[in-house]
């Protein structure tokens, strides 16, 4: 008896009447349930202990059953007994397992080639797939018979529980429509309730073909019995009809059932396993359904392609908006006949040109203005050789920064060197300390020249941003679940690019911006005629001796020109004399100057890095990882 109370516990059957949970029998039972040799898998064991049956009776039949044997007094009663409680264990898992009971399908073929589709579904509830109600996925995308991917309509017509209107919500997912029946309220299990489900579908008609997944393969519930039947607009001759069909492991679990009124019927053999679904395939002369029309193939190629086409529609218009607000607000770049300047625009340092030339702020300017500090005597430059590479060190000379002639100058010597004796070595380690000095440096000139001198134009920018948002959001709305979607994903991409280089070019300088740009270009060119012309003759009025060279050196570094420079200060007093007057220059000090390009150069490309460097915290190496043993 232990043996099939053990049984009841596994199968979740109920006792016998009049057993209660705490009786010794149950006990001994369940214990057993719980031995290896009951155990089929761990989710099986879910006892269910009712009070259904004595405790004493059923040991008075165990006993018959078993001293008296089947000639005893209680012999028959007893295995009459035992007999109708095996089969109830038996019985009692299919009895609360959920399935559909019957799926039904009514598929009528309108004459236009749309699909008027009834399903009935009966099922068992037992809330645990079916809680709130059943979910249904209908197939939207698939692929014709040209192998092109078709996007069907559907339009949920109604849907009803046991003959009631039901509330109902839709989602799309990927390639199906999820149809939702039922509202936050539980069903009641356990029931048997009846769903019907109406929909109309287009564009699943091919010429003379109809094929579609009837029975879905979405539920996880067994099917036990369905049946598809699909109707003609007329009756056709049964020689005229083919009918296929798949579903189960061998692919033919149905039987069909052709009619000449122009009808086929696919009726289960077999239960449908879960996830299993039967699809159909009728082919009936073309002549039955009227054919698409070429208005019909172009509003469904356009609304297929709706959110490609817009993506490319908003590429265009975002074009052609950058390119009219660059000529509208953009002044011609190139500069004419542009007298030399022998002499820097006065109140502008050499970071202040080359801002005003490039309209943003490098490592580069920065290394400018701190060159024309220390030919101002505000700081000193020292070079350290050390043992992998030459080190840089910056020492504050003397007090009064406020003596420098630029706001620009002033933040960069006051965040970088606030002490009159500070000293600061151009590591790694003192990246913080440089990278606040450079934003300092960064926030006085945008301070100055943004936009008394250029401006940004944030407007027009805004305004491309929004066209862009404005068509690539909807496009890819549209496009996400149709097959052009990684298409439209790569138009849209192309906007970003578009978008960054509208933004760099649309900057323009104002009429004093303009007219500060062409002093910057004299400045330029006199120091590259310099070069070109060797010893200046003809420049009596400012001959180029080591103080010009030394003064004009970082307005040279900030445009690009100090090897230039420095050629032209070379030929104007000869190689040596210049070696000697640079070796001399009280705000170097460190490696000996034997080679003047290669001065120009460190005071240039080499400062102008290892500040790059240095104002960024260095990487850490990842730790090395023990060796495997």
């Amino acid at each position: 008896m232990e043996r099939v109370y053990a049984l009841a516990a596994l199968r979740q059957a109920p006792l016998p009447p009049g057993v209660t949970p705490d009786g010794p029998v149950a006990r001994r039972g369940y214990a057993r349930a719980l031995r290896p040799e009951f155990r089929i898998a761990p989710w099986h064991v879910r006892p269910t202990l009712q009070a259904v049956a004595g405790d004493r009776g059923v040991r008075d039949g165990w006993r018959g059953c078993g001293a008296a044997g089947p000639g005893g007094r209680h012999g028959a009663g007893a295995l009459i007994r035992c007999a109708l409680l095996l089969l109830i264990c038996l019985a009692a898992p299919a009895w609360a397992q959920e399935r559909i009971l019957r799926h039904d399908v009514d598929v009528r073929v309108l004459a236009d080639g749309r699909l008027d589709i009834t399903e009935r579904i009966e099922l068992r509830a037992e809330g645990r797939a079916f809680r709130h109600g059943i979910v249904r996925d209908l197939p939207v995308r698939y692929r014709g018979l040209g192998d092109e991917a078709v996007v069907a309509d559907i339009q949920i017509l109604d849907v009803l529980r046991d003959g009631r209107t039901e509330p109902w919500r839709t989602e799309r997912i990927g390639r199906v429509l999820r149809l939702h029946s039922g509202d936050a309220g539980h069903l009641q299990v356990p029931s048997e309730p009846v769903y019907t489900l109406r929909y109309r579908t287009m564009r699943q008609v091919q010429p003379g073909v109809v094929s579609l997944e009837a029975i879905g393969s979405d539920q996880a519930v067994p099917v036990e019995q369905g049946t598809v039947t699909v109707t003609l607009p007329r009756a056709v001759p049964v020689g005229d009809l083919q009918a296929a069909g798949l579903t189960g492991a061998s692919g033919r679990d149905f039987h069909v059932a052709l009619s000449a009124a122009g009808s086929a019927r696919w009726t289960l053999t077999q239960a449908l396993a879960p996830h299993t679904g039967l699809r159909v395939r009728l082919t009936f002369p073309q002549d039955v359904v009227a054919a698409s029309g070429s208005r019909d193939h172009v509003r469904w190629w356009l609304q297929d392609h709706a959110g490609l086409l817009l993506a490319l529609a908003g590429l265009l218009a975002l074009a052609v908006y950058c390119v009219l607000r660059w000529r509208h607000v953009r002044q011609p770049q190139a500069f004419g006949a542009v007298p030399e300047q022998r002499e820097p625009p006065p109140g502008f340092s050499p970071a202040g040109l080359r801002f005003m030339r490039r309209m943003r702020h490098d490592p580069r300017g920065f290394a400018a203005d701190l060159l024309a500090a220390a030919v101002d005597d505000h700081l000193r430059i020292r070079r350290l050789p050390t043992a992998t590479r030459t080190g840089w060190r910056l020492e504050r000379t003397r007090e009064g920064a406020q003596t420098l002639p630029t706001m620009e100058q002033r933040a960069q010597l006051t965040a970088l060197l606030p002490g009159s004796d500070d000293t600061v070595d151009l590591r790694s380690r003192e990246h913080a300390r440089i990278a606040r000095a450079c934003r300092a440096h960064e926030l006085a000139l945008r301070k100055r020249f943004v936009p008394a001198f250029f401006r940004a134009h944030a407007g027009s920018i805004l305004g491309a941003l929004l066209i862009a948002i404005a068509t690539a959001v909807p496009a890819l709305w549209l496009s996400w679940h149709a097959p052009v979607l990684p298409a439209t994903a790569l138009v849209v991409a192309l906007m970003l690019p578009m978008l960054i280089a509208f933004a760099v070019l649309v900057r323009a300088p104002t009429a004093e911006g303009r007219r500060l740009l062409e002093q910057t270009e004299g400045l330029r060119r006199h120091l590259l005629g310099a070069a070109k012309s060797g010893r200046r003759q003809h420049d009596d009025v400012l001959p180029l001796d080591a103080t010009r060279y030394a003064r004009l050196l970082p307005y040279a570094v900030a445009l690009d020109v100090e090897d230039a420079w420095t050629r032209a200060f070379a030929a104007s007093v000869g190689p040596q004399p210049a070696v000697a007057a640079v070796a001399g220059f009280d705000w170097y000090r460190g490696l000996e100057v034997t080679d003047l390009s290669r001065f120009s150069r460190s005071m240039g490309d080499s400062l102008a890095a290892r500040i790059a460097a240095t104002s960024r915290p260095k990487k850490k190496a990842p730790a090395p990882q023990p060796p495997r043993g």
